[in-house]
């Protein structure tokens, strides 16, 4: 059949096969689609020369894959890695110290400061960093930023790692650096390199570090006992034991400056865990005061007894002196009812204390409190207190000022007048001649006039001109009451109304003045208010005005004027 050529009616297919499917050329693992292998044609009938059953029993061992594929290519030569990936993130890691001298001290003579040196492969940069010591007194971190370093001893070519000794200096921009060691990599990258690496040196103790270890070691020995001798184990348990617990007191402060006939009363509360105090401020005595909302007189804490009692040796710059200038606290043996304790220099009276103190007295320290203490109040009960007296005068300043200061902390204007009066009277002024008793010949011949203010008791005086006397004229002196000569300057005695007549006498600048004259409006006030004046005084006032005929030509003009008010007041009857 083989031989027969393909012409019609010659078969070359099976005759007797009954299937023509085609089997499946994938099959489907994880949902993905993978060829299958091909050893069955239609029908399942077995392939010849795509089958695999022909390639079992291959000889795999005799077969050159050479007849098939041919000569194998060379392999592919390594890629090399530029420098900055090769040597990205590698660094070397020296240790070291520089010595820095320190003048004027007494206790050191240089300071020895530690530093690390770090070297970048990747483009050879430097940089040096020191460890940061806490309350060292100068600035750390970052000494030197990261860049290449010129190298001193070879002109044009920066620091390189290969000159890196262990042992040796290494100069960067003035300053010497020793290095004491390196890392675990750089002495493996060195050594890699060829280079023999030393072993890691001991940096030099620094002086002044070393001092103040020892003085730490020192206080650490002490820190388990606190200022009062008592030990942190003894402080814990005395916590545990009395939290929550106080001893709580009354007590009365009478302030003397202010108003001696006011008591204050307060609530001074002793914490038994800490040993510390607390004094608020109370509306009414007694066990049911009630206290004042945000009156804390004295806040949470250690009462010395002697606070103004420090040692020499106690710097005056501190505001506050702490527990180691004080040396006595107050404890609860010194609270007892009726006795008198110092807060700060203000004496307080305890007069009572609640049940629980006394309890605690009597069952814990074997004392019992005595009785209740009743307070006197000053004021409810109207006794005579002695006042403050005013101080004398000073000589500086006004002596009402002076009373203003000793009456208030902060002080106020004082009074010196009448608001009323003054508006009423501010415009009325009486004007008066003066002549000086003269100390020189020329003093004859200078003329004052004074004018003295009824609204605030003021005068002023001034000079008039006079021909050839050399003087100038104008204010002699300003407006101001003036205070009468060989009086006390506390009787705050000043010149007045009746003071002033025809031919008395004013002390003023150390000078004395004559009056002389007066003007018409002076008089005829003097006439309205006679109780201002004194009755010589008015006559006197009217003789000169008399003798100067200014008050014969003012009554004239007085009986005209009236005479004319009649004349027009009477009515005309005309002749029938």
């Amino acid at each position: 059949m083989d031989g027969l050529p393909f012409i019609p009616g010659f078969r070359f297919n099976d005759i007797t096969k009954q299937y023509f499917n085609l089997s499946a050329q994938f099959h489907w693992k994880n949902g993905y689609a993978l060829p299958k292998a091909k050893s069955t044609g239609i029908g399942k009938s077995p392939l010849d020369v795509d089958t695999i059953l022909y390639g079992q029993n291959f000889d795999v061992a005799g077969y050159d894959p050479t007849l098939t594929y041919g000569k194998a290519k060379d392999a592919p030569k390594p890629i090399e890695l530029p420098h900055f990936v090769k040597l990205d993130r590698k660094c070397l890691s020296f240790n070291g110290y520089t010595q820095h001298t320190i003048t004027n001290s007494p206790i050191e003579t240089f300071r020895v400061r530690k530093v690390k040196i770090t070297y970048f492969l990747v483009d050879d940069t430097i940089a040096v960093v020191e460890p940061v010591v806490k309350n060292a007194g100068y600035v750390q971190g970052c000494v030197l930023k990261r860049g290449q370093i010129p190298n001193p001893y070879r002109e044009g070519r920066p620091w390189h790692w290969s000159d890196f000794i262990i042992g040796e200096e290494i100069n960067f921009y003035g300053i010497a650096y020793r290095l004491c060691g390196c890392d675990l990599y750089t002495r493996n990258y060195l050594t890699s390199m060829g280079v023999v690496v030393s072993e890691n040196l001991p940096v030099i103790d620094d002086p002044y570090t070393a001092i103040r270890e020892k003085k730490q070691n020192e206080q650490s020995k002490l820190s388990t006992l606190s200022s009062d001798g008592k030990s942190a184990e003894d402080k814990l348990r005395q916590f545990l034991e009395y939290d929550g617990k106080v001893l709580r007191f009354y007590a009365i402060w009478n302030c003397d400056i202010s108003d001696p006939t006011d008591f204050k009363y307060f609530t001074i509360v002793y914490y038994l865990t800490d040993d510390r105090l607390e004094i608020s401020a109370s509306k009414t005595m007694g066990n049911n005061c009630e206290l004042n909302p945000s009156a804390v007189f004295l806040s949470k804490m250690k009462l010395p007894k002697h606070w103004s009692n420090l040692p020499p040796n106690f710097p005056s710059i501190y505001l506050e002196a702490g527990n180691e200038e004080y040396q006595e606290y107050y404890r609860p043996r010194d609270f007892i009812i009726g006795n008198t304790i110092s807060v700060m220099g203000r004496r307080f009276m305890l007069y009572d204390c609640d049940p629980f103190t006394r309890d605690y007295y009597k069952d814990m320290l074997k004392i019992v409190q005595p009785e209740p203490i009743q307070t006197i109040n000053l004021k409810k009960d109207d006794l005579t207190v002695a006042r403050l007296a005013i101080p004398p005068h000073t000589g500086i300043g006004d002596p009402d000022d002076t009373r203003q200061n000793c009456l208030s902390l902060v002080p106020k204007p004082p009074k010196t007048l009448d608001f009323v009066t003054f508006v009423l009277n501010a415009t009325k002024k009486l004007r008066y001649k003066l002549k000086m008793v003269p100390v020189y010949e020329v003093d004859s011949l200078r003329d004052f006039i004074m004018e003295y203010c009824i609204g605030n008791d003021q005068m002023c005086i001034v000079e008039l001109a006079s021909k050839n006397s050399g003087f100038i004229k104008g204010r002699f002196m300003s407006a101001a009451r003036l205070r009468k000569p060989n009086t006390s300057v506390d009787s705050n005695q000043f010149y007045g109304p009746k003071d002033f007549a025809i031919g008395a006498e004013l002390h003023a600048k150390g000078l004395v003045f004559i009056i002389t004259e007066l003007d018409l409006w002076s008089y005829n006030y003097m006439n309205e208010n006679k109780d201002m004046f004194t009755q010589e005084a008015i006559e006197g006032a009217k003789r000169f005005l008399e003798s100067k005929n200014l008050l014969n030509n003012q009554e004239n003009v007085e009986n005209q004027e009236n005479q004319i008010a009649v004349h027009e007041s009477t009515p005309i009857v005309s002749a029938t």
